[in-house]
């Protein structure tokens, strides 16, 4: 009965994790859509489920919150990322109960399972305050990282429902432990900075690389750039609330987060070739290499072409999947080092 359940349970871990890696798709085109206001309340859109488009419904809207046109081009991509993260909450949901119903008779991490019910569910809350709170950026980069963080707790219980990576006694591991894990601490800093970033537009204000545009040290005003002022009432849409100098600033800061990333990943590469003694810490460091060249491709092609829908996208997917390689490794090396402290 235990391994049936395990086997049925990564199954629909498989499919949670491929579905909040949409649902973190679908997040970033809402966002780079402009559309992350376009259903001014929550959960409903202009009092509906679904976009208003008949006669009587647009009446509807527009007598619930009047003087606000209904904008098909931004409602739709909205009212989608709701559906499709109100369906990941489902799944989590039924996920967590079973394993919880049958604690007493396998061995399932049903504890792991609470935790990400619990995550998903202040996930929803930031959804919701990231529309009644007009896009005000520090509720927009958690909800953010919020995402993130689902999708790497839910990877991790695939991982444990797997058990994968069983431990191959490889020694070198216990050397380079520290920068597997400060690797991943900064790619998850680098990521805050990005969300950050994105929630405040300040992605295309420098249109030069490697830093950002001639005089750009001149500019930087750290004080507002990273403030937590909230004005009650303000739409932070498009950072009215910012002036160049500040949006400056917040891209320097992500461009040269983006150096610490390269230099910290490529060390823990070198690391693993030289030290790994097996053919899979080998493999990872190769896989790691190629998956850091991809995103910085992607964050350069950002700049060059003034981000590009597609391309904006793909650079925050693919920093997801790359924080989950590196997840991947971390898990990998915690399994090691138990075994070699035993």
């Amino acid at each position: 009965m235990a391994n049936v359940n395990h086997s049925t349970l990564k199954r629909v871990a498989q499919f949670a994790i491929l579905l909040t890696l949409t649902v973190i798709l679908l997040g970033a085109w809402t966002r780079l859509r402009d559309a992350g206001l376009g259903c001014p309340d929550w959960p409903t859109c202009y009092g509906h489920f679904t976009v208003p488009s008949s006669a009587e419904a647009l009446a509807r809207a527009d007598a619930l919150y009047p003087g606000q046109m209904v904008v098909p081009e931004k409602a739709w991509p909205e009212t989608i990322h709701r559906y499709f993260a109100s369906a990941i909450g489902l799944l989590i949901l039924l996920l967590s109960t079973w394993m919880f119903a049958q604690r007493r008779a396998t061995t399932l991490p049903w504890r792991h399972g609470l935790f990400l019910l619990a995550l998903v569910c202040t996930q929803g809350a930031f959804g919701a305050l990231t529309v009644t709170e007009k896009l005000y950026p520090p509720v927009v980069t958690a909800h953010l990282l919020l995402g993130f963080s689902t999708l790497t707790v839910l990877f991790l219980l695939y991982l444990r429902l797997s058990q994968a990576f069983p431990r191959t006694g490889d020694e070198g591991i216990r050397r380079i432990r520290f920068w597997v894990y400060l690797a991943v601490a900064v790619v998850v800093g680098q990521i805050m900075l990005g969300g950050w970033t994105a929630s405040n537009y300040a992605a295309t204000v420098c249109t030069e690389l490697p830093i950002c545009q001639t005089g750009w040290p001149a500019l930087l005003q750290w004080r507002d750039a990273f403030s937590l002022t909230h004005v009650d009432d303000l739409n932070y849409e498009f950072a009215p609330h910012l002036d160049a100098a500040s949006k400056v600033t917040i891209h320097v800061a992500h461009r040269v987060g983006a150096f610490v990333v390269v230099a910290t990943v490529l060390m823990l590469v070198t690391q693993l070739l030289r030290k790994a003694a097996t053919a899979r810490y080998r493999t990872f460091a190769w896989v790691i290499a190629g998956a850091l060249l991809i995103q910085v491709g992607l964050g350069a092609a950002n700049v060059l072409f003034q981000l590009p829908l597609w391309n904006a996208v793909a650079h925050n997917v693919w920093a997801a999947v790359f924080l989950q390689i590196l997840v991947a490794l971390a898990f990998a090396v915690h399994q090691e080092n138990n075994k070699l402290r035993g």
